[in-house]
């Protein structure tokens, strides 16, 4: 039985195997003439490891909502978590980071790993109990307290 107006279907085509990646080489993962960084004017060194080395952690005793690190503690207040610190101090930027052209002189804060993973990872929950613009007015009051002592940054003067 034919069908009325029936016609024959195309042939098919074989799709071609795509071609892969163009680059043979790997990109490098540093700029050798940047050293690494892309804005290597605004790294002050000497003023992170003051900060780190002079100031204590900035949620110290501070109650959250969740356990942050090992050493936390129930709080009085029920479902809340008292933070103690755990790990190593690092400098944490607060606001923009370095990737985002910031220099670190008046961005910088002190705070234990625990804290910054929970800060870098939950921020918009963090900044519920830590706000961002406490955090922003303590670190440019840092940044006048190691000009006021002498401006190096440089822990051992």
């Amino acid at each position: 039985m034919k069908l009325p107006n029936a016609a024959p279907k195309p042939a098919k085509s074989r799709k071609r195997a795509p071609k892969g990646l163009k680059r043979t080489t790997r990109m490098r993962q540093r700029n050798a003439k940047r050293q690494g960084s892309a804005f290597p004017e605004m790294r002050d060194a000497p003023y992170c490891s003051w900060v780190v080395a002079t100031q204590r952690c900035v949620g110290l005793g501070l109650d959250f909502p969740r356990r942050i690190g090992l050493n936390d503690r129930p709080s009085p207040t029920p479902g809340f978590w008292r933070h103690v610190c755990w790990g190593d101090f690092t400098p944490a930027h607060v606001g923009k980071h370095r990737a985002q052209g910031v220099p670190d002189r008046g961005r910088v804060v002190n705070m234990c790993q625990a804290l910054h993973d929970y800060y870098d990872n939950r921020r918009g929950e963090c900044n519920q109990y830590l706000p961002e613009h406490l955090l922003e007015n303590y670190a440019a009051g840092l940044a006048l307290k190691c000009v006021e002592s002498g401006g190096s940054g440089d822990p051992n003067p």
